[in-house]
């Protein structure tokens, strides 16, 4: 991505070309960890710095004699879709489409808004001080923002025998299902999701199929109630700040996909505070 005001590599603190493509690659970096936080995608320092760099290598060719046509919003859309796709696993395409869309609305953003301060200040050279000064800020406030709020998915591992299962989860508030027995709350996933941990002869559309060990447990939603199949897993553990934690909770298989999609509903009891 570009984040220079009139496209010069001369422009630059350094006035070299070494000197734009750090300042380019550092802010790409910021946007690229930024995004992914808010995301919920797990940031991995080496996939985001090479991401960075490509980022950066494009801002300096799309300045070169001959190359202007890259500077084109489709072909900028795409070096950035390729700097995410770098920068993280995406195992959906809508995924990957909206932390596009996220990653294009900031650039936007925060390199308008700096052109703008630094054009009424005194010029291209103070674009740079700006610059950087914003984008430090962008990350710290906004990633802050995004772990507070906590609207990212998070992941969620699930135990059963020798199996094993790993889908995204969604902090739901009104989800306050706990079970009768054990008192446990109550995580909610959908069968597509972790049908590997459960028997062949298991179908929970049809609760004659109860695989021993399982119970049933009420469920009450915005759209009715319903019975749904619930079991204790070996072990379950939530990702949280790139760190996996165990935590202890039954697990209730919706039959069909939730509203959400192929999400676990995650109760804030069990969410650290």
């Amino acid at each position: 991505m570009s984040h220079t005001p009139s496209g010069a590599p001369g422009n630059t603190p350094s006035d070299t070309l070494e000197g734009f493509l750090l300042l380019n690659a550092c802010m790409n970096a910021a946007l690229l960890c930024v995004t992914l936080r808010w995301s919920g995608e797990r940031i991995v320092a080496w996939r985001v710095a090479l991401a960075a760099v490509f980022g950066a290598l494009y801002a300096a060719a799309a300045y070169l004699p001959g190359l202007s046509w890259l500077r084109a919003l489709p072909c900028a859309a795409l070096v950035c879709a390729a700097m995410l796709w770098t920068a993280a696993r995406w195992r959906k395409a809508v995924h990957l489409l909206r932390a596009l869309a996220l990653l294009l609305c900031a650039t936007f953003l925060m390199g308008g808004t700096v052109y703008a301060i630094s054009q009424a200040l005194g010029g291209a050279a103070l674009y740079w001080r700006l610059g950087a000064t914003a984008m430090i800020c962008l990350a710290v406030v906004l990633g802050r923002c995004a772990r507070r709020i906590r609207l990212a998915r998070i992941q969620v591992r699930v135990r059963l025998g020798e199996a094993c299962a790993e889908l995204a989860g969604l902090i739901d508030s009104g989800n306050l299902l706990c079970d009768a027995i054990s008192g446990l709350p109550v995580v909610i996933a959908p069968y597509t999701a972790i049908r590997a941990l459960l028997p062949d002869s298991c179908d929970p559309a049809r609760l004659e199929t109860l695989p021993p060990g399982f119970r049933l447990v009420r469920a009450v939603s915005t759209g009715g109630s319903r019975t749904l199949m619930c079991f204790r897993p070996g072990a379950i553990s939530l990702r949280e700040a790139e760190k996996w934690r165990k935590v202890c909770a039954m697990v209730a298989v919706a039959p069909q996909a939730l509203p959400e999609g192929e999400l676990a509903l995650i109760p804030a009891a069990l969410i650290a505070t």
